[in-house]
C-alpha cells in the first residue's frame, strides 16, 4: 500500500521513497499569498520562510553545517550591535552570518538586482520589473540527486524562494489545477534598468524556465505541456518585511525575563561580562582548588546516603538524591561544582535582572550591583563544597525572583513554578519552611488574581505536606514514633543546654520524671567540665558543638540506650529514636528558664546574626588533606589525598565577610528609613519590592536566632537579597539627590 505525502512546518516531505502518485484534488488549496514566499527552497529541502534556527532547521542543514549555523547566530544573538543600516546586517541579525551567506545571500540578490548590502532599509519597498514564466506540468516530480531517478510529487498551492544561485529564478509559484489535476508552476525573473533582461524575447525565457524547473529538481522536462510569459511592475516589499523590525524601538516593558535579558541590547553587555567573568574566575580557582571541599560530618552524610540511596537520613534527603541523579552522567567532582556555581550564579543574575526589569535603577547602580554579584568569591567556595548549601542558596534565589514576578505579573505558570522551586528547596534544607510566610506576604502586596495565587500557594503547601507525611511515615517504620525530622529534637535539645549551662546549680528545677535520667546526665557534663582552661569548648555560646560531640550528653545518652542491643549498630535508627525525648527535654528547659536562653542564647544567637562567623569556610576542607572511604569511592579518586596550589589551606579573603555583613545589615535597615523619608511609598513598585525584601530578612532573623545555627553560609540568602537592596537603595539616594541639585541649579 501507498504512502502519501503530507506538509509539515518545515514545508512538503521530501523523501522520494514515501512518494508515490496522488491525485492533487486529495488536498485542498491554500490561499495564494502573492509573492512572499512560503519556504525556502535550499538543498533539496524546504525550510519555513522567514527563516528560523529551529532543531528541526539544524536537523536539516547536517550536523557540520548546523554547528557553523549555530555558532553563527549565536554570535550576533549576543554580542551587542546597533540598528542595521543595510539589507545584509538586517539578514545576518536575523539568522547570523552563516545563515545569511547560505540561505539569503543569492536570493536576496535575485530580488534586488544587486547585493544586499547596498539596499538601505529604509528604502524598501523598492519597484521592480517582474518576467513570469508559467509552465504548465502534468504533475510535479522530484529528482533523487543520488540516484538521478524522478519520483512523482504533490505539493500543496504555495511560494517558494529559490536559495540556488545558479537558478536565476528568484520565486517558484505552485499553483494546482483542481479541475484537470495539471500543475502550474510560475517562475518568477526580477529585471531592473539598465538590464537587458527585460528586453529578452520570450522564447529566451520560456527555454530557461524549463531548463530551471529540471535544475532545481522538481520538475521533468517530460512532463511540460505549456509555457507562456508574462511582464508587469511590481513592488517586493513583503519579501522582507521582517527584517523591517529591527529599525523599531522595541519596549521591553511587558517583556518576559529571558527577552529583557538575551534580545534587549542595553543588557547584552551584561550578559557578555557574565559569561566571560564567571569562565575566568571558575578557571582560575580550580586552577588553585583542583578537588572539591568537604564538611566533616554533613558532605560524607550527603554521599552516604546517595551510594546507599536512603529515603530518610540526618539531614534532608533533597540534596543525596540530587548527587545520585547527578552521577548518572557524571561522577567527576569538578562537574559537580561547576554545575553548582552556574546554578548559583544564574539564579542570582536572574534576580538581579528581575531587579533591573522592575525597578529601572540608574546604569552605575547596575553595573555595583552587577559586579557585586559575580565579583563574589564567597560564592566560588561555598560552590566547591559537597553540601547542599549551594543548591539551597540557588533554589532560595529563584524561589524569591519568581515570588518577585507574582507579586507583579502572576501567571498560572508563574505560580506553578513557584511551588515546584519551593518544594524542592524544603527538601534540600527545612529552613524552608517559613517561606511559605513570605510567599503570603507577596501575595498580599499585589491583590491582582489572588484567588490564582492562593491556590498557588496552597499548591505549594500540599506538596510540602506530602513530603512531611512521607517522613513521618518512614520515620514510624524505623523508629516506632511518627515524627518528621529528628534534627528537630535534637537542635532543640543543644539550644537549650547552652542556656542551663548558665544556671545555678542552687536555682535548678526538677524536670519531668521521664526526662530526669538524661538531666542527670547533662547536670553531671555541666559539673565535669567547669574548667573552660581544660575543656575550651564550653567557652563557645549559641553553637551545636553538644548535638555532635561523642562525649557530650547527649550522644552519650543516646549509645546509653541503645548499649548490647541489637540497635547499637544501626546509628540512624539511634540517632533517630532520640528526636522525640530530646525535643520534649529542649522545650521544658526554655519554658523553665526563658530569661537565661534569651541571655546566652537569643542574644548571642543574634549577635552572630548580625555578624554571622565564616565558619567551615575560614579553611579549605576544614583544613584537612585527605577525605573518608565514601568521598574516594563516589568520585573515583585515586586516593584520599586532596591537594592545593596554594601553600596554606586557609583562606583569608574571606575574613572580611562579617564585618561588611554587619555594615550591610546596618546600611539595609538605613535605607528602608531614608526610602520612606524620600517618598519612595509614593513608588509602589519600589515600596512593595523593600517591603518584601525587609519580611524576608525580618522573619529569617526570627527563624535563625530562635532555632538554628547561625553560620555565613547558612544566612547567604538574606545577605545577598539585603545587600542587593541596599545597593539599589543607595543608588536610589544619589540619584534623587542629583535630581535636586540639578533643580536647583535651573
Amino acid at each position: 500500500m501507498s504512502k502519501k505525502a503530507f506538509m509539515s512546518d518545515t514545508g512538503p516531505v521530501m523523501d522520494p521513497n514515501t512518494l508515490v502518485p496522488d491525485h492533487p484534488t486529495d488536498g485542498a488549496a491554500a490561499e495564494s499569498s502573492g509573492l512572499t514566499p512560503d519556504y525556502l527552497f535550499h538543498r533539496q529541502r524546504f525550510f519555513k520562510y522567514p527563516l528560523q534556527l529551529t532543531a528541526l532547521n539544524l536537523q536539516q542543514v547536517g550536523l557540520w553545517r548546523a554547528i557553523l549555523w549555530l555558532f553563527s547566530w549565536l554570535k550576533v544573538a549576543i554580542l551587542p550591535h546597533r540598528k542595521p543600516v543595510n539589507l545584509e546586517r538586517a539578514l545576518r541579525y536575523s539568522v547570523g552570518k552563516y545563515g545569511y551567506q547560505e540561505f539569503y545571500k543569492a536570493y536576496s540578490k535575485k530580488i534586488n538586482g544587486r547585493e544586499a548590502k547596498a539596499v538601505l532599509l529604509e528604502r524598501l519597498p523598492e519597484n521592480r520589473q517582474l518576467i513570469t514564466v508559467s509552465v504548465l506540468l502534468k504533475k510535479l516530480s522530484l529528482l533523487h540527486k543520488k540516484t538521478g531517478e524522478w519520483k512523482p510529487l504533490f505539493l500543496k498551492d504555495c511560494n517558494i524562494a529559490v536559495t540556488d544561485p545558479t537558478v536565476a529564478a528568484a520565486d517558484l509559484e505552485i499553483r494546482n489545477d483542481t479541475i484537470t489535476g495539471n500543475v502550474w508552476v510560475s517562475l518568477h525573473y526580477y529585471s531592473n534598468p539598465p538590464e537587458n533582461g527585460w528586453q529578452r524575447p520570450d522564447e529566451d525565457f520560456q527555454q530557461q524556465a524549463v531548463q530551471e524547473l529540471e535544475k532545481i529538481g522538481i520538475a521533468a522536462v517530460a512532463n511540460v505541456l505549456d509555457v507562456m510569459v508574462e511582464r508587469q511592475e511590481i513592488i517586493v516589499a513583503d519579501h522582507f518585511n521582517f527584517t523591517l523590525e529591527q529599525l523599531k524601538d522595541k519596549n521591553y516593558d511587558t517583556a518576559s525575563l529571558a527577552t529583557y535579558v538575551f534580545k534587549n541590547p542595553a543588557n547584552r553587555w551584561f550578559v557578555i561580562a557574565a559569561i566571560l567573568l564567571m569562565a575566568v574566575q571558575f578557571t582560575v580557582f580550580k586552577y588553585l582548588y583542583p578537588f572539591a571541599q568537604f564538611i566533616n560530618g554533613d558532605s560524607y552524610a550527603y554521599l552516604d546516603s546517595a551510594y546507599r540511596n536512603l529515603d530518610t537520613s540526618t539531614y534532608p534527603i533533597g540534596y543525596p538524591k540530587f548527587l545520585r541523579l547527578f552521577s548518572i552522567f557524571s561522577k567527576s567532582d569538578t562537574l559537580l561544582v561547576t554545575f553548582q556555581y552556574c546554578c548559583l550564579e544564574a539564579s542570582l543574575l536572574a534576580l538581579t535582572f528581575t531587579l533591573f526589569y522592575f525597578l529601572k535603577p540608574a546604569k552605575a547602580t547596575k553595573i555595583v550591583l552587577f559586579l557585586f554579584v559575580l565579583v563574589n568569591p564567597v560564592l566560588l567556595y561555598l560552590s566547591n563544597y559537597v553540601s547542599s548549601d549551594t543548591m539551597f542558596l540557588a533554589l532560595s534565589l529563584t524561589w524569591f525572583t519568581l515570588l518577585f514576578w507574582i507579586m507583579y505579573r502572576p501567571t498560572p505558570k508563574l505560580i506553578f513554578w513557584h511551588a515546584v522551586v519551593l518544594f524542592v528547596a524544603f527538601t534540600m534544607r527545612y529552613n524552608a519552611l517559613f517561606y511559605p510566610m513570605i510567599a503570603f506576604f507577596g501575595f498580599m502586596l499585589a491583590r491582582r488574581r489572588i484567588w490564582l495565587k492562593m491556590v498557588g500557594l496552597a499548591f505549594a503547601l500540599l506538596l510540602i505536606g506530602l513530603f512531611v507525611q512521607f517522613n513521618r511515615t518512614k520515620y514510624k517504620e524505623l523508629t516506632g514514633v511518627s515524627q518528621f525530622s529528628p534534627f528537630t529534637g535534637w537542635q532543640m535539645a543543644n539550644n537549650a543546654m547552652y542556656a542551663y549551662r548558665y544556671v545555678d546549680s542552687a536555682h535548678r528545677k526538677p524536670v519531668p520524671k521521664k526526662l530526669q535520667p538524661l538531666d542527670q546526665r547533662v547536670r553531671e557534663f555541666y559539673d565535669s567540665t567547669r574548667d573552660t582552661r581544660r575543656f575550651p569548648a564550653e567557652m563557645i555560646k549559641a553553637s551545636t558543638v553538644y548535638m555532635w560531640t561523642r562525649t557530650a550528653p547527649l550522644q552519650t545518652f543516646m549509645r546509653a540506650q541503645f548499649k548490647n542491643t541489637k540497635d547499637s549498630a544501626n546509628q540512624h535508627k539511634m540517632w533517630a529514636s532520640m528526636g522525640p525525648l530530646y525535643n520534649e527535654y529542649g522545650r521544658e528547659i526554655i519554658k523553665m528558664y526563658p530569661m537565661e536562653f534569651t541571655e546566652y542564647y537569643l542574644w548571642p544567637n543574634f549577635l552572630k546574626y548580625y555578624t554571622p562567623p565564616v565558619e567551615f569556610l575560614e579553611k579549605y576542607n576544614m583544613g584537612v588533606d585527605s577525605v573518608t572511604e565514601v568521598a574516594k569511592v563516589w568520585f573515583n579518586y585515586k586516593s584520599r589525598k586532596v591537594t592545593t596550589r596554594l601553600k596554606s589551606f586557609k583562606v583569608p579573603i574571606l575574613d572580611y565577610y562579617p564585618i561588611m555583613v554587619g555594615v550591610f545589615s546596618v546600611l539595609f535597615l538605613f535605607g528602608c528609613i531614608s526610602l520612606v523619608v524620600l517618598g519612595a511609598h509614593k513608588k509602589p513598585i519600589m515600596l512593595k519590592a523593600m517591603l518584601l525584601a525587609f519580611a524576608l530578612w525580618l522573619v529569617n532573623m526570627g527563624f535563625s536566632v530562635f532555632a538554628s545555627p547561625i553560620a555565613l553560609r547558612f544566612q547567604l540568602f538574606p545577605i545577598l537579597v539585603s545587600a542587593a537592596f541596599t545597593i539599589l537603595v543607595i543608588g536610589f539616594i544619589a540619584e534623587a539627590a542629583f535630581d535636586n541639585k540639578q533643580k536647583e541649579t535651573t
